[in-house]
């Protein structure tokens, strides 16, 4: 058996690591993410800026929400909800998020 490779590695590189793909990740890693947010209206999750870099939460007090240090907040809305709410997502998501990647990957 013989197995031919017909894509320069570069290339693959460059599909996985481009600004769409990316946008893609942040987008599924934000739905992720989003039961673990603290929320009260939900403004702090729904006022997000995804891009390729990063989820970027815009709120006011979003830092101090994730930092957690001398902040409390309800878990009425949301009870998952918790400081550092990325980790706590990729905790219990991280292999659906993968999958979702992968999925999209032999899509695109």
């Amino acid at each position: 058996m013989e197995i031919k490779w017909n894509r320069d590695p570069k290339e693959i590189i460059n599909r996985i690591f481009d600004d769409e793909t990316m946008t893609y990740v942040h987008t599924r890693l934000h739905a992720y993410m989003s039961p673990y947010v603290p929320m009260d209206t939900g403004m702090l999750d729904q006022t997000v800026d995804i891009t390729p870099e990063c989820v970027h939460y815009k709120a006011p007090y979003a830092h101090y929400q994730w930092d957690g240090k001398n902040f409390h907040f309800s878990k009425d809305e949301h009870p998952l909800a918790t400081s550092h709410w990325e980790e706590a997502a990729m905790v219990a998501k991280k292999d659906d998020l993968c999958k979702d990647i992968t999925v999209y990957l032999r899509r695109k």
